[in-house]
């Protein structure tokens, strides 16, 4: 009997509102009058004449079924991922921040590498020209949301932000741009098929439930899948 197909599902949120993490240690500055009313849709994001701290949002994950393992990294056919995402977001200057904190340039084929294993990396970043090391640092290791200020700010000159997520038996990539990429990304998948993969993609907005995150694991023989789920 053959192995079952890896699965890698592309989460996408464009744009995505990036607010910082109201202070745990100030219960009233949720309430404060001061406070601006966030926008009610999508669509209000996009034409607002204010400067909403908008980016575009990317979630990278992925289940080796042949092995129960689940992370992206895991994937059998790493460039399932790896070589679309050179093509798509990949920019002439790639550098990281290690895991003791030393920011660094990468040569293109270690740039391949960390996104095929991130584990002694906390910050991957692609740009037209190097990136000053201190915002870079400014953002490694922390939550993005927690990190809201200087991740905008990094974004001023990065193209792609990337931060490695843990997973069950490897690692997930999620990542911020100052500029739209899902549709570069999914023509990209389209262009580069790759072995005993299936790609999905969906609105992050959609896989805010344990079950729907996981939908891989039942839903692909047990129903239909949803409308909201493209398989690339």
């Amino acid at each position: 009997m053959a192995a079952p197909s890896d699965t890698l599902k592309y989460f996408h949120e464009e744009p995505a509102l990036l607010e910082t993490v109201t202070p745990d240690g100030n219960p009233d500055a949720r309430r404060r009058d001061d406070r601006p009313e966030p926008p009610r849709t999508l669509s209000d994001l996009r034409d607002s004449p204010f400067d909403t701290n908008d980016v575009y949002r990317g979630y990278l994950a992925g289940t080796n079924h042949a092995d129960d393992a689940v992370g992206l990294t895991t994937l059998r056919a790493p460039d399932a991922y790896v070589a679309p995402l050179l093509d798509a977001v990949g920019r002439s200057w790639w550098g990281r921040v290690t895991t003791q904190g030393a920011a660094e340039s990468l040569a293109p084929d270690t740039a391949r590498r960390v996104l095929r294993t991130p584990s002694h990396a906390t910050l991957l970043v692609s740009a037209d020209a190097p990136v000053a090391a201190e915002r870079m640092t400014a953002v490694a290791g922390r939550a993005p949301r927690r990190a809201a200020g200087a991740l905008q700010s990094l974004l001023e000159d990065a193209h792609v932000v990337f931060f490695p997520e843990p997973a069950h038996d490897g690692h997930d990539w999620g990542f911020f741009s100052p500029v739209p990429v899902r549709d570069r990304l999914v023509a990209a998948f389209r262009n580069a098929p790759a072995e005993k993969t299936r790609r999905f993609v969906l609105p992050y907005q959609k896989a805010r439930s344990e079950s729907k995150f996981y939908f891989d694991t039942w839903q692909l023989t047990d129903s239909p899948l949803p409308s909201y789920i493209e398989e690339v």
